[in-house]
């Protein structure tokens, strides 16, 4: 499959969580790699990197990861698609290792005998989940993740697993908070308005505020978006996934993705531990936005 091919799948992804859909960005570079003309492997490179980021604003590691092919890529003509290949080699081996440590440094969170809170189907939040119920039993509440309901997905994904789970509607996140012990969800970027990820997370952070439950955000450094990069949130999506017969007088909204600060979260949990709202923004800081994703974003 063709370069262009793969960015349109990834542009029209409606499931997937970013840990996941970086991964078919990776296939993305390969085939741009591979149609590129002599000499002209960092303009194919760069032209993809831009359309990869636009293709899911909301989603970081896509953008971490075009940093990555973009400093490989600015090399001579002739050494540009080897060293473009080897970036993708070393980000691919740096997305397996922080799919098993950010889960480890996260399991410790769930209390022997205790409830957790869940909303939509962070692949991340389930192997961190698996990882905890080899050790001690809990059960989990999943909220339904409407309109694409994976939380239903994530329900059935821990029952296999022998969890005790069950599944409410997003509405009712206020009702059951109260008798959980802790919230953990996933995340697609953390940038200047916060941790971004499905809708109806910074309800559910503020419910859980309020009810005194511990709040968490499982996010690894590839989540992490520089000062000043634009998070785009307002993502419109098709009226038909909330209502499929809607009268044409009606206006449907509807949106995938919101930002919650991060002053709601008790912290996020990465690849090197827990981290609080000051240690993220270090971190953020120090992030280098390489020129033609500059050019792209002004």
């Amino acid at each position: 499959m063709g370069a262009d091919a793969i960015i349109e799948g990834i542009r029209n992804e409606t499931r997937r969580g970013a840990s996941d859909v970086v991964r078919d960005a990776l296939l993305a570079y390969e085939a741009a790699v591979d149609e590129s003309p002599a000499g002209m492997t960092s303009l194919r490179v760069a032209r993809a990197a831009r359309a990869l980021v636009d293709a899911q604003p909301a989603m970081a590691p896509l953008f971490a990861l075009a940093c990555s092919v973009l400093r490989a890529a600015d090399s001579p003509p002739e050494a540009a698609g080897p060293a473009v290949r080897q970036a993708l080699r070393e980000f691919a081996t740096r997305l397996d290792r922080i799919a098993r440590e950010v889960p480890e440094r996260a399991e410790g969170l769930v209390p022997a005998g205790g409830r957790v809170l869940t909303l939509s189907a962070s692949s991340t939040v389930r192997r961190a989940l698996c990882l905890a119920a080899a050790r001690r039993t809990f059960d989990v509440v999943c909220l339904e993740g409407r309109p694409g309901m994976e939380g239903r997905d994530m329900a059935l994904s821990l029952a296999r697993k022998g969890i005790a789970v069950s599944i409410t509607v997003d509405a009712a996140c206020g009702a059951v908070v109260r008798d959980c012990d802790v919230v953990l969800v996933g995340a697609d970027a953390i940038g200047d308005l916060g941790v971004v990820n499905k809708i109806g997370t910074r309800a559910a952070a503020l419910l859980a505020r309020r009810a005194g439950v511990p709040f968490y955000a499982l996010a690894d450094t590839t989540k992490l978006l520089p000062a000043g990069w634009p998070q785009e949130v307002d993502d419109a999506r098709p009226a038909a996934e909330v209502w499929s017969e809607a009268p044409p007088e009606i206006a449907v909204w509807n949106r995938y993705f919101e930002a919650t600060p991060l002053s709601y979260f008790d912290g996020v949990v990465t690849e090197d531990g827990l981290r609080t709202e000051a240690d993220i923004e270090t971190l953020r800081g120090r992030l280098h936005v390489p020129a033609p994703l500059r050019e792209a974003a002004a």
